[in-house]
């Protein structure tokens, strides 16, 4: 099996387990169904073992249409606004993947694939899909809660979402006090932050 081969197996069964959950097909590996405020986003990356067997799992993503032209300055339809991959939402958080050889191993794994994808995943994307609940998170001290942002992504993210809910001031205050805080530093901890204040800056 190459890795192509395993793709393609995968992406079949994958559209199946999914499609039952409302979700379309963005392209290979790639699936989107809208909920509430924002597109649900799942992706499933999937290696080759140098054992044989092809592996993957799941991402489970969140995008806001309305932070995107801020955030990506030219929108991106298959890009998350936040993310996280499916084993951190298991109770234990421990790192684990699916593995298969054939397209029998795909179908034994049916069942289990769309249990987690049904008890886990999607509550997630229930939970996440307004803007207030992003807002909260993002706002949180404790990095756990930045959905893996870092903490420039985080404060992005945050003024973004304060821009469109009307908080323009504060929006742009956001990110001015990060770019002080950041006086000096590499330019990687402060271009992300300057881009997005001229998108928000020109959009005020």
């Amino acid at each position: 099996m190459t890795l192509e081969s395993a793709k393609q197996l995968l992406d079949g069964f994958v559209q199946g387990v999914v499609s039952a959950l409302g979700f379309q097909r963005v392209e290979r590996l790639i699936y989107t169904r809208p909920v509430n405020e924002a597109a649900a986003l799942f992706s499933f990356p999937c290696r080759l073992d140098p054992r044989g067997p092809g592996c993957f799992g799941c991402n489970v993503g969140l995008r806001f249409l309305s932070l995107e032209p801020f955030l990506q300055g030219e929108a991106k339809p298959i890009v998350p606004t936040v993310m996280t991959p499916l084993h951190l939402l298991r109770e234990n958080k421990r790192f684990a993947e699916w593995q298969f050889h054939t397209r029998d191993d795909l179908e034994q794994l049916r069942d289990t694939v769309t249990r987690e994808l049904t008890d886990i995943a999607l509550p997630f994307v229930e939970k996440h899909s307004r803007l207030a609940e992003i807002r909260r998170k993002v706002e949180s001290t404790t990095p756990a809660d930045w959905f893996g942002l870092g903490p420039e992504g985080r404060l992005t993210v945050l003024a973004a979402i304060q821009f469109v809910q009307g908080d323009k001031p504060n929006a742009l205050k956001t990110l001015d006090d990060a770019l002080l805080e950041r006086k000096g530093a590499l330019p990687a901890k402060r271009l992300p932050i300057e881009a997005v204040r001229k998108r928000l800056a020109a959009a005020a």
